[in-house]
C-alpha cells in the first residue's frame, strides 16, 4: 500500500522537466519570468513543484560545484495556493505570506527582516482600513487583455486618496505567519510590527514594486524562486487574485513564479471573472480571444507536462512495487539504476530484468517472491492500466491500492480463481464508468455470473465475424469510444464467471472505487456552473464540458444524475441538462432522458414541460429520444403533466 502525499522522490522520470524549469528560473537574462506547469488533476505538478524546491537547496549539491554555489544566492519559497482561500482578501494574504516566509528564510531573513516589517505593515494597514487589495486589479483586467499595462499604477494610488484615516491602528492585527520550514528561524512578527518606526499606510502597485526590489537588491540575493502549487483548487476569484498579486506586486527583478495548475480550470476562472464583474463584455463572441490574452499577460511561459506512456506506467508500477518490498537502501539503489537507464534511454521500461539486475548487482541473489510476481503483473497490468487511467499517476496509485486490497480479501476469503486482468479490467471499468459497472453487476447478479450482454457486446465491436448469424449492433449508452475500448481490451469477458470478482467489490457496490478517487477539480467547477441559478455561467459551464473527453463527462453525467435525483423538484437541476443540449454535448439529451425516466412525475417543476417542448420544437433531434418522457408526463394527473397538455392544446402560430 502507498500513501497518497507528494514526495521530491522521483518515480516518475520527471526530473527532466524540473531541470528544464531550473534552467530557465536560474538564467538571469530570462528575468522576471513567470512559468505556467500544467496537467491534470494527479498528473504530477506536486511531486514536480517538490523536485524543484529540494533542488535549489545548497545541501543538494557538491560543495564547490556551480550549482551549490548559485543555490547559496537563491532563495527559494514554496505555497499552497489552497492555504489563501480562506482569506477575505487573497492579495494580502499571498502579499504577507511571501514577505514572512522571506523574513524567516533561514540565509536571508536576518538582511531583510526590517524591511520586509515595513511592507508587511502596509500591506497589512491597507487590509484592515478595508481598502482591500482585491479591488486593486479588477480594472487591470481589461488594462491587461489590452495591453495597457501602464494604466495599472495608478489605480491603488487613486483609490488611496478616498482612504477613511480614521480606522483602528492595523498594528493591532498581524498577519499570521505560516509554520517555518525545518532550519528557518520562528520570528514574532508581532512584536516586530509594533516596535517598527516606520509609517504604515497605502502604497501604490508601483511604490510596493520598488520597495520589494529594493528588499531584494539588498539582500544578496541573486534570484527568489517562489513556488505556487494547487492554485486550481481554488474558487474562481482567489485564483485570480493570485494571479494578480503576482503579476501586479511581486513580478520584479530576478524573481522567478512558478505555478502549478490545471489549465482548463484558470481559463475557466478567467472567463468567470470578466462575467462576474464586466456586464458590458460581450463574453460569447469575445471570451476566448480576452482568456488567451490574459493568461499569456500573466503566465509568460506555459509547460505541460505529458501523460505517462504505457512503458513509463509499467515503470512507475514497478518501482512502486519495489518500495513496497525491498529494503530502503535497496529501492534507493535501484531507483539509481533506474535514473541510470533513464539516461541512457528514455524509451525503454525498467521492468522485470532491470530490476533484477539492479538488485543481484547490490548483494541479493533473487527477488523477493511478492516482489517477482508484482513485477510479472506489472507488464502485464500497465498497458490496461494506461488505456483506462489515461496516465494519471495519482489515479494509477489509488487504482493498485484498491487491487492490493482486493487481492488480500481474495486471498482471505480463499477465492483462488481470481485471475489479475479480469479483475483490472473490471476494476478500470469501475474507475472509469461507475453506471456501466453497477449495470454489468446487475447483469451477472441475475444470470448466475455468467452476463450474455457482453457476449454480444465483444461480438459487436471485433473485427471478427461471428460464426453463426450477424453481430447484434451495441445498445446507443455502450457506443461511447471509451466504453468500445475497454471491451476491446484483453482478456475476453465472454462466458467467464465474475461473480467472485463481483464478491470482493461489493463493498464499493455501494460507494464505488470513483468516490475514493475524487472528482476532478475541472469536472467539480463546471457541474458548479451548470447547477447554479446564473444562466450565462450555465453556458459557459456547458462550453468547457463540450470540451471534456469521454471519462470526464461520464463524471459529469453521473453528478448531475446524482443532483436530479437529490433535488427534483428544483428547476436548476433540469436546465443543466438543457444547457448541455444546446451546446450540443454528445449523449446529454440521451443522459437526460434516462434521468427522467427515474424521477416521480409529481415532484417534477411544471416550467421543465414547457422547457421540453421548446427543446422538442427548436432541435427535432431530441423529439424522438424525449418522446417516451413527454407522452408518459403528458397522460399524468400531475402539474407538469398539466402543463404539457396546456401547451400541446394551444394552436400554432
Amino acid at each position: 500500500m502507498w500513501t497518497d502525499n507528494e514526495t521530491s522522490l522521483d518515480l516518475l522520470g520527471f526530473r527532466v522537466h524540473a531541470e528544464l524549469i531550473r534552467s530557465v528560473v536560474t538564467d538571469a537574462n530570462l528575468l522576471p519570468v513567470t512559468i505556467g506547469v500544467f496537467a491534470d488533476w494527479g498528473g504530477g505538478k506536486t511531486s514536480l513543484m517538490k523536485m524543484l524546491e529540494e533542488s535549489f537547496e545548497p545541501e543538494s549539491w557538491e560543495p564547490s560545484t556551480k550549482e551549490h554555489e548559485q543555490c547559496k544566492r537563491t532563495a527559494c519559497l514554496y505555497f499552497n495556493g489552497w492555504l489563501f482561500e480562506g482569506y477575505d482578501d487573497a492579495k494580502s494574504a499571498i502579499l504577507s505570506s511571501v514577505l514572512v516566509a522571506l523574513g524567516e528564510h533561514k540565509r536571508f531573513g536576518p538582511k531583510v527582516r526590517d524591511k520586509c516589517v515595513s511592507l508587511l505593515k502596509s500591506v497589512n494597514w491597507m487590509r484592515v482600513a478595508h481598502l482591500g487589495l482585491k479591488h486593486v486589479a479588477i480594472p487591470a483586467i481589461a488594462a491587461y487583455a489590452t495591453g495597457g499595462a501602464s494604466l495599472v499604477p495608478t489605480i491603488a494610488a487613486s483609490a488611496g486618496s478616498m482612504l477613511p484615516w480614521g480606522v483602528s491602528n492595523p498594528d493591532s492585527n498581524p498577519p499570521a505567519a505560516p509554520e517555518p520550514k525545518d532550519g528557518d528561524e520562528s520570528v514574532d512578527w508581532e512584536s516586530l510590527i509594533r516596535k517598527d518606526q516606520s509609517n504604515a499606510g497605502p502604497l501604490d502597485v508601483r511604490t510596493f514594486r520598488e520597495k520589494f526590489g529594493q528588499l531584494l537588491n539588498d539582500s544578496d540575493i541573486d534570484s527568489l524562486v517562489v513556488l505556487i502549487d494547487d492554485l486550481d483548487r481554488c474558487s474562481p476569484e482567489r485564483i485570480i487574485e493570485n494571479l494578480e498579486a503576482i503579476k501586479l506586486f511581486l513580478n520584479v527583478e530576478n524573481t522567478a513564479f512558478i505555478i502549478g495548475a490545471d489549465p482548463r480550470i484558470v481559463r475557466h476562472a478567467i472567463a468567470w471573472k470578466y462575467k462576474h464583474n464586466d456586464n458590458k463584455v460581450e463574453i460569447e463572441d469575445e471570451a476566448p480571444t480576452i482568456v488567451t490574452d490574459y493568461l499569456e499577460k500573466l503566465i509568460q511561459y506555459p509547460y505541460r507536462l505529458p501523460r505517462l506512456s504505457p512503458a513509463e506506467i509499467e515503470t512507475y508500477m514497478a518501482l512502486l512495487f519495489c518500495q513496497s518490498h525491498l529494503s530502503a537502501d535497496l529501492f534507493k539503489s535501484t531507483v539509481s539504476a533506474c535514473d541510470t537507464q533513464r539516461l541512457k534511454d528514455r524509451y525503454s521500461v525498467f521492468g522485470y530484468a532491470a530490476v533484477d539486475a539492479a538488485v543481484k548487482q547490490n548483494g541479493s541473489t533473487s527477488l523477493p517472491a511478492e516482489l517477482d510476481s508484482a513485477l510479472v503483473f506489472s507488464a502485464s497490468a500497465a498497458p490496461l492500466i494506461t488505456e483506462g487511467l489515461k496516465g494519471n499517476p495519482r489515479q494509477v496509485k489509488r487504482f493498485l491500492n484498491a487491487f492490493v486490497l482486493r487481492k488480500k480479501l481474495a486471498s482471505v476469503a480463499k477465492l483462488t480463481n481470481i485471475n489479475d486482468a479480469i479483475l483490472v479490467k473490471l476494476m478500470i471499468l469501475e474507475y472509469s464508468n461507475e453506471k456501466k459497472f453497477r449495470e454489468l453487476y446487475d447483469w451477472q447478479a441475475a444470470q448466475k455470473g455468467v452476463p450474455n450482454q457482453l457476449i454480444h457486446f465483444e461480438q459487436a465491436v471485433s473485427d471478427e465475424q461471428p460464426k453463426e448469424g450477424k453481430s447484434q449492433p451495441l445498445p446507443e449508452d455502450w457506443s461511447t469510444p471509451i466504453l468500445k475500448r475497454w471491451l476491446r481490451m484483453k482478456p475476453s469477458l465472454a462466458g467467464e464467471d465474475l461473480g467472485d470478482y463481483f464478491w470482493i467489490a461489493r463493498d464499493r457496490l455501494q460507494t464505488s472505487i470513483s468516490g475514493m478517487s475524487l472528482v476532478p477539480p475541472i469536472v467539480r467547477r463546471v457541474f458548479e456552473g451548470l447547477t447554479g441559478t446564473v444562466g450565462a455561467f450555465r453556458d459557459d459551464a456547458a462550453k468547457s464540458a463540450s470540451k471534456f473527453d469521454d471519462s470526464e463527462r461520464e463524471v459529469l453525467f453521473e453528478l448531475l444524475q446524482r443532483n436530479v435525483k437529490q433535488n427534483p423538484s428544483q428547476k436548476t437541476a433540469y436546465d443543466a441538462y438543457l444547457s448541455l443540449i444546446y451546446a450540443d454535448l454528445a449523449s446529454a439529451v440521451v443522459q437526460m432522458a434516462e434521468a427522467l425516466n427515474e424521477i416521480p412525475v409529481t415532484v417534477v417543476p411544471p416550467a421543465v414541460g414547457s422547457d421540453l417542448l421548446t427543446l422538442v420544437s427548436k432541435k427535432t433531434g431530441t423529439k424522438e429520444v424525449l418522446k417516451e418522457v413527454i407522452n408518459s408526463w403528458k397522460k399524468s394527473d400531475s402539474q407538469v403533466g398539466r402543463m404539457i397538455k396546456q401547451l400541446s392544446a394551444k394552436p400554432k402560430d
